[in-house]
């Protein structure tokens, strides 16, 4: 992947942050400069505008990036950070993380941010990075999920596109019966993931088919994932692949190629997607609401990424003054979303945000006005916030994936299971 050149719209937004945030990022002059490490799981364009905009404007500060896959995250996080070490100024938080985070000692308190947070962003943003009436991230995106298909696999299938009109959302029946119609035409896949064997990707499916988020009980430490409707759920998921409607053996961060090469008919992923996907040539696309059990309810995945200060940073002012920038402040907020498009969670920066995509890619992305406002109020649930996400969702996540290999997956639910509760009764 490539950083994105800079285009007059990002040439004009940092001249505009020298002007307008010059008195929010001034510093005492230094003998040298302070470089502070940020630790994340984003790709390697995603705060390149945003790094140049601060350092232009705190010219005693740098800032040197640190990435690292998203499964290696939270190992890194905590054997570094954990340990003590102070390589680490700042990272990036998943924010049903934060509990977990923040009970170990690995997160900063930021309660005195809490006013500007609050004024800047919204009640569930400020939610999603508290803890015990605390608050130790500052939240910087949040998001949603779609339902993109390719336009020429249902031509040639015969199949009508689905509406953008979160009124008339396909079930996973209809879609299902779609995908198989297309796939009999030509598609390689049918239904594809973006996000495979990952819980933010899936909660969805066993929320809305009525078997719950997995978890129960105070402080939601009672797992709950191998009832009825959970293995039912799960099967349904196993059955797409092991009925090659959707691919095996595919990596989470490959899946977009799949659908930019024409291989996939259907695909559920993030709007972060839109700058990929506009981009590429002959490709026609669009987007609609995501799908739903009939007998369920809508549901879609929300929460999204934070920033968190390390408790043993050797510059903690200066990772604040750059976290804040690129979550609070209202232009950097919105450059954190230049090369990956993810709803911001300040709340100007967010209007801008749903402005610019949703005329970025025309008629394709023209629903998003509409479907992202719509899903955030409506059909949002956010991953349990619970001091045992981390654990839960390590073992969950090898769940799914054993499952979408071949696993049995009564005998997968019935394991992870019983791995929760023994991790769990350590933390009760």
């Amino acid at each position: 992947m490539r950083f994105r050149l800079f285009t007059p719209r990002l040439a004009a937004m940092v001249v505009a942050l020298g002007a307008t945030t010059a008195a929010l990022h001034a510093s005492p002059s230094r003998a040298e400069d302070v470089t502070i490490n940020f630790l994340h799981a984003q790709n390697e364009r995603t705060y390149g505008p945003v790094i140049q905009a601060f350092e232009k404007a705190n010219p005693g500060i740098k800032v040197r990036e640190q990435r690292v896959p998203f499964d290696q995250l939270n190992a890194q996080v905590q054997a570094r950070i954990g340990a003590g070490d102070d390589s680490i100024d700042l990272y990036g938080v998943d924010e049903p993380r934060v509990p977990a985070l923040a009970k170990r000692g690995l997160l900063m308190d930021l309660s005195a941010q809490r006013n500007i947070v609050t004024e800047k962003t919204t009640p569930e943003a400020v939610a999603a990075t508290s803890t015990d009436g605390k608050l130790y991230a500052l939240p910087q995106w949040t998001s949603t999920q779609l339902l993109f298909y390719n336009e020429d696999l249902l031509a040639k299938a015969g199949i009508t596109p689905p509406s953008g009109d979160p009124a008339h959302r396909m079930t996973w029946d209809q879609l299902l019966a779609d995908a198989k119609k297309a796939q009999t035409a030509g598609a390689k896949y049918g239904v594809a993931f973006e996000q495979v064997d990952r819980y933010y990707q899936l909660q969805p499916l066993f929320e809305s088919s009525g078997a719950g988020s997995g978890l129960t009980g105070p402080g939601l430490l009672t797992p709950a994932v191998n009832t009825q409707k959970w293995v039912q759920t799960m099967t349904w998921y196993g059955d797409l692949y092991k009925n090659g409607l959707a691919p095996r053996g595919v990596a989470p961060e490959q899946m977009g190629s799949l659908f930019t090469n024409g291989q996939i008919a259907y695909f559920v992923g993030g709007p972060w997607n839109f700058y990929d996907f506009v981009k590429t040539s002959n490709l026609k696309w669009s987007i609609a609401p995501h799908p739903y059990f009939a007998n369920g309810k809508p549901v879609t995945p929300t929460d999204s990424w934070a920033v968190g200060i390390s408790p043993h940073s050797k510059h903690p002012n200066e990772a604040l003054k750059f976290a804040m920038f690129m979550t609070i402040d209202d232009q950097g907020a919105l450059l954190s979303t230049q090369t990956n498009p993810l709803p911001p969670a300040n709340k100007a920066a967010f209007d801008r945000h749903v402005a610019e995509e949703t005329k970025l890619g025309g008629d394709s992305t023209a629903p998003y006005a509409t479907l992202l406002p719509y899903e955030l109020k409506n059909t949002a649930i956010s991953r349990p916030r619970t001091v045992g996400y981390v654990a839960f969702e390590e073992i969950m996540n090898k769940a799914f994936s054993d499952v979408r290999n071949g696993a049995d997956p009564k005998q997968t639910l019935d394991r992870a299971n019983g791995q929760l509760k023994a991790m769990f009764a350590r933390l009760k």
